[in-house]
């Protein structure tokens, strides 16, 4: 009775794109190799010309994974953001060794109004892990659409994204993404994200991804205004 109440909540539209989303994810529990968590915890903040940063850290209680994200976002057109970015993560290993991997990226995503409260947005990104045994080098690209709505009176968002993963190194598709997610603007403190992921890799096999960002919005309190 709760879960038919809170979907009564939600709008026809957005209960359609939830639907189709869990359609399209594989159900037969043979087919789930592993099932990972993520935590993560940040700010962002506004920077000059109406430009954002974004600084994040994180840890994985299932793959002992810790990690610190800074994510510079520039607004150089109406419709397009360019995004430099470098990630350090430290993975602890079973037999007490460590390794350090830095990430450096480089996004450019396109977002085009589709209707009211309806965004298409399409993400291209260069990454390049520096790792221990060999760098490597993808590039991915994200599709994806948006919905903005209110829920419990909050300002509110979900997401449905595909991403797919190509290797620069090999020259083949490596790994595909499923992305169901939303953001809710709970306080003014605080924006809390959920995001559920299905992924596809020749390597580990498939797994689901469970991901909680929490983020204090520092903009909202005049921080380098």
């Amino acid at each position: 009775m709760m879960l038919k109440s809170i979907i009564c909540l939600l709008p026809k539209n957005l209960v359609l794109l939830i639907l189709l989303t869990v359609a399209s994810i594989p159900t037969q529990a043979q087919d789930i190799d592993g099932v990972s968590s993520f935590v993560v915890g940040g700010v962002s903040m506004n920077i000059p010309k109406s430009n954002k940063l974004l600084i994040y850290s994180g840890m994985s209680p299932t793959d002992n994974v810790k990690a610190l994200l800074v994510l510079p976002n520039f607004k150089v057109h109406k419709y397009i953001t360019l995004t430099p970015g470098y990630t350090y993560v430290n993975v602890d290993l079973d037999n007490g060794g460590r390794i350090e991997e830095h990430q450096f990226l480089g996004m450019a995503t396109l977002a085009v109004a589709l209707a009211k409260n309806w965004t298409l947005a399409d993400r291209n990104m260069y990454f390049h892990r520096f790792r221990t045994g060999g760098d490597l080098s993808f590039y991915r690209n994200r599709p994806g659409i948006t919905h903005k709505t209110q829920l419990f009176k909050k300002q509110a968002s979900v997401f449905l994204q595909d991403e797919v993963y190509l290797s620069l190194n090999g020259g083949q598709f490596t790994r595909n993404r499923i992305i169901l997610g939303a953001d809710l603007k709970l306080f003014k403190w605080l924006t809390p994200q959920v995001m559920c992921m299905y992924q596809s890799d020749k390597v580990t096999g498939n797994k689901i991804l469970a991901w909680l960002v929490l983020t204090v919005p520092l903009e909202n309190f005049g921080v380098f205004k």
